[in-house]
């Protein structure tokens, strides 16, 4: 089984339009463990509505990122962990192609290619900057509603699921240090190896690669975490960057990447991107 793990706050149209597409998308078994930071726009009601696949756990406040992933870590029945944004769409078939690599040759975690990251980076930047044309001025007109999501995919992919296919055709499971951090797939294996998401850090994906890549050179029993080429997911990206969230209840414990893993090493992994 694969547990996808998903934290929310809001956005009911965006949510329908995810569920929708882990239903359309998902070959295998599968549960989604929803963590809900006190949403109050029925986003909560929907997924506790959303069939026997799906549970619910209610925050009473608004968690960081590595706080929830680690709830949903202690819910999960399932030996395939996957940390997803609800922010995203996925291509069909993702979970059958990527249990090809997934566990073997010491890829214990790896991230779906997007158009944050790809294989090659210009072309990851000439997708998100068609999107980016299309989603700006829908949102300001329209806001991001569930048929403006899904012109806003039309208009930037044509037909999304060809494009998928003809990725997987040309890039496969060709793989590439780094990640897309808006859907990270684990083995219990590579937690156990690498370790849960660290909760005083909101950039917990740089943080999680930067551990698989200590614990690769150190250990050599783990790859550093991967871009899968040739699987895509499409991440829509700040549709409500505008909004004001509620502060995390454990806006004290955390700290930024830097403090952590110190400047230059950050600005290094940047530079790349």
């Amino acid at each position: 089984m694969i547990s996808i793990i998903t934290a929310i706050y809001n956005q009911l149209p965006m949510n329908r339009l995810y569920l929708e597409s882990i239903r359309k998308s998902t070959r295998s078994e599968w549960e989604l463990i929803i963590i809900d930071n006190g949403s109050t726009d029925g986003s909560l009601e929907f997924f506790e509505q959303a069939g026997e696949n799906v549970r619910v756990i209610r925050n009473d406040a608004n968690y960081s990122y590595p706080h929830c992933q680690n709830q949903g870590i202690d819910a999960a029945r399932g030996d395939v962990l996957a940390f997803f944004n609800n922010d995203i769409m996925l291509s069909d078939s993702w979970d059958m192609r990527l249990l090809e690599i997934l566990g073997k040759d010491g890829y214990e975690a790896v991230t779906l290619s997007s158009n944050d990251n790809m294989l090659d980076l210009n072309e990851a930047k000439k997708i998100n900057r068609r999107f980016k044309r299309v989603k700006y001025p829908l949102i300001s007109i329209f806001k991001a509603k569930e048929w403006t999501l899904k012109l806003m995919m039309k208009l930037t992919y044509g037909n999304f699921q060809r494009f998928c296919d003809n990725l997987w055709d040309r890039d496969g499971l060709s793989l590439k240090p780094g990640f897309a951090g808006s859907a990270v797939v684990m083995t219990r294996k590579g937690i156990d190896l690498i370790g849960r998401w660290d909760e005083t850090q909101q950039g917990a994906d740089f943080d999680l690669y930067m551990r698989s890549l200590q614990r690769s050179k150190e250990s050599g029993d783990v790859r550093p975490l991967s871009v899968v080429g040739g699987i895509y997911h499409h991440h829509f990206s700040r549709l409500t960057s505008k909004c004001s969230y509620p502060q995390y209840a454990d806006i004290a414990n955390i700290r930024t990447i830097e403090d952590k893993w110190g400047e230059r090493v950050v600005k290094e992994y940047t530079a790349l991107q």
